[in-house]
């Protein structure tokens, strides 16, 4: 696996040196199935327990990456709470978690709105929040809706954004008064995340106030060296 990455992508990492020595909620925009291991090349040498669909076990190329990583496999979009569970007693346990709160690639690189399993998580472990922001990879390896075992890597530029930890307390008055307080929630926890992004991905959590410079999801793809004998 990172044969290929090393060979088809390069990789920028940002806000590293902001990251918390003790375990962490990350949440990060879902772009690609090269996501969760993008992540965990940027995380490392810190472990980290990802959360993945359970269709990612279906074909090669997304197993190989399931297995790459530690992964606590969910179903998105059903009633079972036991990953979300898991989640949080390895959050408890000392290690970190990442999770795509999206519940899904985005289709056009911009944010949707997330799902409020991700509240319940930070809310039950109580552990610090570091938003992530992550470009590229919809172009290293595009959505394929056909079939996902026909998902090609492509060369591509690939970002990795930390941002600064925060704690469930300092979003109470974001979300004081809200009819659906865990929904409010889950949106000011993706509003630290979109902050983060160029101003066109941040598509459901859009603000007037860009706080990047602007970069889209189609530009061209920024070339890296190619393999050797080619």
């Amino acid at each position: 696996m990172d044969t290929v990455w090393d060979l088809r992508t390069s990789l920028e990492v940002l806000g590293k040196e902001q990251l918390l020595d003790e375990p962490c909620l990350f949440i990060c925009n879902h772009l690609s199935n090269a996501d969760g291991f993008t992540l965990d090349r940027a995380l490392r040498p810190r472990r980290v327990f990802f959360l993945a669909g359970v269709k990612l076990q279906g074909t090669v190329m997304t197993r190989l990456g399931t297995e790459a990583v530690d992964t606590i496999f969910i179903r998105p979009n059903s009633a079972d709470t036991e990953p979300l569970k898991r989640a949080v007693e390895t959050l408890k346990s000392g290690q970190s978690v990442l999770i795509f709160p999206e519940g899904g690639r985005s289709r056009t690189g911009a944010l949707i709105q997330a799902k409020k399993g991700v509240a319940l998580i930070a809310r039950r472990a109580g552990v610090p929040i570091v938003p992530v922001a992550l470009t590229g990879t919809e172009r290293f390896m595009p959505i394929d809706d056909r079939d996902m075992g026909r998902e090609k890597v492509r060369r591509a530029h690939l970002t990795v954004r930390f941002g600064r930890p925060f704690r469930i307390a300092e979003l109470e008055a974001e979300t004081t008064g809200a009819e659906d307080t865990r929904q409010a929630l889950t949106d000011a926890m993706m509003r630290r995340v979109a902050e983060l992004l160029p101003p066109s991905y941040r598509g459901a959590y859009a603000s007037s106030e860009p706080t990047v410079d602007e970069e889209r999801p189609t530009r061209p793809e920024t070339q890296v060296p190619s393999e050797p004998g080619r």
